[in-house]
């Protein structure tokens, strides 16, 4: 029986499967040193040495008994020595394998074999045996992938790339003890498979916070003017262009950009608005601190403002002196060195590794946008009187989907990204999403929008229903529509939900963590009682009432403002009236 890890005060457990062809234990001490390093306690199970085909097929083996957060599953064939993935029979049986323990595995990460492209054909390269058997087994590991979205593909070239083959592949190592790969190439590849890790734990970055002067351009605006920094055609502007080019990539995709400067607000305004070269506009930009303050007294600011931790920013400046103070008085922010030529900022920025997500969902790409919509809101805030004033300005609606295959890649990446308005803080990838569907637990969603525009899929509860008995497994928001009554509604819209399956009681429960106090007092709004803040959580019993009273209908799309702030008092005064009734006691 495989337990998690029991992690050191300060770390994050995570189990890993380690499923090779290979002597593997160097691999594992650079992935364990590595996880270590990053504040990730890691319990590594291998397959025993060449024993991978056994080790799948046995139910009681290791990799088949425990219930890993990640399964690596990494196979090599060089062209230096003979392999066993020759055979189109092997190559059948590990594929079927593969598709057999992804069922139940969760997440797995399956690399793409090297392609061998020195050989005895040469230049017909792809004409050679080895070539066409790995190149067959490639193309039929990616399309089990697409079925199944437990099975997440690494393209073992990229770590190849990095290294260069030639520096990747230890041959004498290889025929002495079967150990193929250079530490460099473990390395490298260890990198990348963290990346899986930090997006599965919830600790992907999310957001560039960047300085300007040598950063974004090359020169200081204030001494050389906003036509005068380096920025065209021509090198060293030339690269600071691409920079930027790099960076609007990253916005497209959802990364968030916000600028922290110590320099002059109009010198930067004009720059902005009248040099001709900058890729980067003021709608890219979702925050801003120009001044002459402490950049990580920006930096919190910037975090506040914009409802994120600090532990998703990263902060790019090519002074030492401020990337030192910051890393001292923030640490929470990473701060990558960044001293060195400004053409190296691109592969720089790409090596980072850190903004990886399982999934990239249509929220994500309209990310950037929502953030210019967001400034647009906060405007509207500060001419209303009141926060009912501001909701009914807004004029919010949410559409509500149960069950919906559209909603399962943002169901996952929503539990694995979200931790300030959550519950319980669990952790689940898609294939785990889709079993709960499959078993007939509820899994809801709230996809909102307002006046200015869509916030996307951001709120979602899962309710694991046992005949007349529910639990509340997971309750969770964005921080982006916090403060609006969304979280209230979509609850309301929960309960009514499981009094039509017929459900009588309810179980809920707030397990702190250090990220998830806005969270703390939300049950406790509807007459649960809250986890005492030193438990692990405690679990309430709530009656659903039995009357046919909810003023929710049974449309999908629900229409918050004041009519949902009304809803949400006379539920309250409600529950008083009728708190002599047995069934009503407990939402007191």
């Amino acid at each position: 029986m495989h337990r998690k890890p029991r992690a050191p005060k300060g770390m994050r457990p995570f189990s890993i499967n380690l499923v090779t062809n290979f002597t593997d234990e160097v691999l594992e001490r650079v992935l364990g040193g590595m996880c270590l390093a990053e504040g990730i306690y890691p319990q590594i199970t291998r397959t025993p040495y060449k024993q991978y085909a056994l080790a799948f097929k046995n139910k009681k083996s290791e990799i088949n008994t425990s219930k890993p957060d990640i399964s690596y599953i990494f196979f090599d064939a060089s062209p230096y020595a003979q392999s066993e993935f020759l055979s189109s029979g092997h190559r059948k049986e590990v594929l079927a394998d593969i598709e057999r323990y992804a069922k139940f595995a969760g997440t797995v990460v399956v690399g793409l074999f090297a392609l061998p492209y020195h050989g005895p054909y040469g230049e017909h390269f792809t004409k050679e045996p080895l070539f066409v058997a790995l190149s067959d087994f490639n193309t039929k590991l990616q399309a089990l992938a697409k079925k199944n979205s437990s099975i997440h593909i690494f393209d073992t070239n990229k770590a190849f790339a990095r290294v260069g083959e030639l520096r990747a592949r230890d041959l004498r190592g290889h025929h002495a003890f079967d150990m193929p790969f250079t530490t460099d190439f473990l390395i490298a590849l260890a990198s990348s498979w963290l990346t899986y890790a930090r997006a599965i734990l919830g600790l992907s970055r999310k957001c560039i916070v960047l300085d300007l002067d040598n950063t974004l351009w090359g020169g200081i605006v204030g001494e050389d003017g906003a036509l005068g920094v380096l920025l065209g055609p021509e090198y060293p502007g030339l690269a600071y262009q691409n920079f930027q080019r790099a960076l609007l990539s990253m916005w497209e995709r959802g990364v968030i950009l916000a600028i922290n400067s110590k320099n002059n607000e109009a010198d930067v305004d004009e720059v902005f608005e009248k040099n001709p070269h900058m890729i980067l506009k003021k709608e890219h930009i979702a925050a801003m601190r120009v001044n002459w303050d402490d950049k990580s007294k920006n930096s919190k600011e910037i975090a506040q403002e914009l409802n994120i931790g600090m532990g998703s920013m990263v902060f790019i400046d090519d002074s030492p002196l401020e990337r030192e103070r910051m890393r001292e008085e923030a640490p929470e922010i990473l701060t990558p060195e960044w001293s060195f030529e400004p053409e190296q900022y691109v592969k720089e920025l790409f090596s980072l590794g850190v903004f990886h997500q399982m999934s990239l969902t249509s929220e994500d790409k309209k990310k950037g946008q929502m953030y210019v919509e967001e400034s647009k809101r906060k405007k509207v805030r500060a001419t209303s009187r009141n926060v009912k004033e501001y909701i009914k300005k807004l004029n919010i609606k949410m559409q509500v989907r149960e069950g919906k295959a559209i909603d399962i890649a943002r169901v996952a990446q929503l539990t694995q990204k979200t931790n300030q308005f959550n519950l319980t803080t669990k952790r689940y990838q898609e294939a785990d999403i889709s079993r709960m569907i499959k078993k007939g637990d509820l899994v809801i969603t709230g996809d909102v929008g307002d006046t200015f525009g869509g916030y996307g899929v951001v709120i979602l509860g899962i309710v694991k229903i046992e005949k007349k008995q529910a639990t509340l497994d997971t309750f969770l928001m964005s921080c982006r529509v916090m403060g609006r009554g969304v979280e209230e509604a979509f609850f309301e819209h929960i309960i009514k939900q499981l009094h039509t399956r017929g459900v009588e009681r309810l179980k809920a429960s707030f397990i702190p963590t250090p990220k998830n106090k806005p969270a703390s007092k939300f049950l406790s709004t509807f007459g649960i009682k809250s986890a005492s803040p030193v438990a692990l959580g405690s679990l309430q019993s709530l009656t659903c009432p039995r009357s046919a009273s909810w003023t929710h209908s049974h449309r999908r799309t629900l229409q918050l403002g004041t009519r949902s702030m009304r809803l949400f008092y006379l539920l309250k005064l409600r529950r008083r009236l009728t708190s002599n009734s047995p069934s009503m006691k407990r939402w007191r």
